[in-house]
């Protein structure tokens, strides 16, 4: 039997072969601590090597503080939808540093409030961006008054990294997994 998904059904592109998981990946596989998306990313062959080039990208970029990369994360996983997102970049969220109390505002239905104003700001323009595909003048305005050109660029793209992420592992169904194979890791490889 197939494992169940965020979907509650068995239907799902089949994660590849471990053994085609491990060519791609090389002696750096272990089966027992590679996630799921990464196995599922592996399954796109030849754009494995550049879409991990990205993952490891977006996760290591100068002047972005993880805290507020994860924060973009669990709020492009509430917007979209995204369970297999949620319960990783939880774990990932907390090992970055991110309080329990920014880690609960992000799943608000409404608004993000009462948290930092900036993780407010970020989590109004990942709103914005997942649901219209565009910022508002108003939200981009305060993004450029708030960072310089390239922050701004740099947040533009991560939101819309995690957009794509949410809507990979969705249309994929990638099953879910414990969260152990995170430890206390604040990054996804």
């Amino acid at each position: 039997m197939a494992p169940i998904n965020q979907h509650g059904s068995e239907l799902s592109i089949p994660l590849p072969s471990e053994e085609t998981v491990g060519e791609l990946i090389g002696e750096a596989y272990d089966p027992s601590k590679t996630l799921n998306v990464i196995k599922m990313f592996a399954g796109t062959g030849d754009m494995f090597p550049a879409t991990i080039g990205f993952v490891k990208a977006l996760f290591q970029t100068a002047g972005i503080d993880p805290k507020t990369r994860e924060i973009i994360a669990l709020r492009c996983a509430k917007v979209l939808n995204c369970r297999y997102e949620w319960l990783a970049n939880a774990v990932l969220a907390k090992n970055a540093g991110l309080l329990p109390e920014e880690i609960d505002a992000a799943p608000n239905s409404g608004p993000v409030t009462g948290i930092d104003s900036e993780y407010v700001l970020l989590c109004n323009a990942t709103d914005e961006l997942s649901t219209t595909g565009a910022l508002t003048d108003e939200t981009l305005s305060e993004m450029l008054s708030r960072f310089d050109e390239t922050t701004c660029r740099k947040y533009v793209l991560m939101i819309s990294w995690f957009n794509l992420l949410s809507r990979f592992l969705n249309g994929c169904r990638v099953p879910l997994e414990t969260s152990d194979k995170i430890g206390g890791n604040t990054l996804p490889i």
